[in-house]
């Protein structure tokens, strides 16, 4: 890395304007000064993003200032970047775009990447936020569910990874894996989940083909993750389940953690055909095996979501409805918001309560479709 540093003045660089594979005309330093960046290079890769963004950078003001106004058409400085949520849907338009170009000579690659980079980051900056949004509108919204679910199965799969105490590269590949596992059959997906239509025959052959159709695809169009297109192979196969993860080679290892984040994420995701089930219950259904204890799969991903996961909804001791807004110290005691009061009326704004006190501890969980209040997301976000 370069050790020049540079004297004049710096000001802050916002995050959200950094794109992989997309270089800057000037350089990006660290509060001391010293470049992080050169000007003119680029972020390849999710890694160099994830390690750049873990520090507030700088750039020379003059410099900056110039670039915004070409970019962004406006004498701003440093523009604040949109709600969370926002930059979430943003994100699952750009997977999707990405998926959509998905052949040869195109950038799809650089694409997937950047959404990669940009996703990973934005979790780790807001971890308990991006929860809540993603589990939330898992159970509420149908629009671009292939994409949606994708990098709702990113986060907890990577999450998980960490808590397993995987190999870096390991997790990129396993990230790689979550956003393009569904590539053969996205559009397929999408229609099922916004129509009452039941799957044809075809239908089901193209359902059943599409782990290998996919590893195909996405190898025939330049991506050369070896690993990554082993997982997508496998994320079906519910091979070496019970068998001790180390006992596995990493294809196997990282197939039986996306698979069952798979099954997670999709029994919470609500679809035209069915209603989706209350996290709290599909939590416990993933990770906990019949004798009620986690195995090492169940446990990574109950430290990642939690009993309680973000975003979904508990009834608590008092007689009030709640929205689990994060996790707590413990699995069991969640942090919520009250949003419904003991007699059935809505709470004019919602209340934080303190479910490690008996009065307000979490009694059961509460199916999404049976809360007919909508929660005032960016406020209960902020």
């Amino acid at each position: 890395m370069p050790s020049r540093h540079v004297t004049l003045k710096l000001v802050p660089f916002p995050v959200h304007c950094l794109r992989l594979c997309e270089p800057l005309p000037f350089a990006l330093c660290n509060a001391q000064g010293q470049v992080m960046l050169a000007a003119g290079d680029s972020v390849d890769y999710p890694v160099q993003f994830d390690t750049l963004t873990r520090v507030p950078l700088m750039a020379q003001e003059g410099e900056m200032t110039a670039w915004m106004r070409t970019r962004l058409g406006s004498v701003e400085l440093a523009p604040a970047p949109p709600p969370l949520s926002q930059q979430w849907r943003d994100l699952v338009e750009q997977l999707d775009d990405a998926l959509y170009r998905l052949r040869a000579g195109s950038d799809w690659r650089a694409r997937l990447f950047n959404v990669h980079g940009r996703a990973r980051a934005l979790f780790e900056r807001r971890p308990d936020a991006s929860l809540y949004h993603h589990i939330y509108e898992a159970g509420h919204s149908m629009q671009k569910y292939s994409c949606h679910h994708a990098l709702l199965t990113l986060l907890i799969a990577e999450h998980a990874a960490a808590k397993l105490g995987w190999p870096q590269a390991w997790t990129d590949s396993l990230g790689r894996a979550a956003l393009t596992m569904n590539v053969a059959m996205r559009q397929l997906q999408d229609e099922l989940a916004a129509t009452r239509q039941q799957p044809t025959e075809a239908m089901r052959a193209q359902i059943d083909a599409h782990p290998e159709a996919g590893a195909t695809l996405l190898e025939a169009q330049g991506l050369g993750d070896r690993l990554c297109l082993a997982v997508v192979r496998l994320h079906h196969e519910a091979e070496g389940e019970g068998q001790p993860l180390a006992d596995q080679p990493p294809e196997r290892q990282l197939a039986r953690l996306l698979r069952r984040v798979d099954i997670f994420t999709a029994k919470i995701s609500r679809r035209a055909t069915r209603s989706p089930m209350s996290p709290v219950r599909a939590a416990r259904e993933a990770c906990l095996g019949s004798n009620g204890v986690p195995d090492e799969i169940g446990g990574a991903m109950l430290k990642a979501v939690g009993l309680y996961p973000p975003g979904c909804f508990v009834s608590l001791a008092s007689g009030e409805l709640a929205i689990v807004v994060a996790r707590g110290e413990r699995a069991n005691v969640p942090r919520v918001a009250a949003l419904v009061s003991p007699r059935g009326s809505p709470l004019g704004e919602p209340q934080m309560r303190d479910t490690g006190l008996e009065r307000y501890a979490v009694r059961s969980a509460v199916a999404p479709s049976s809360v007919k209040v909508r929660p005032p997301h960016d406020r209960l976000l902020a």
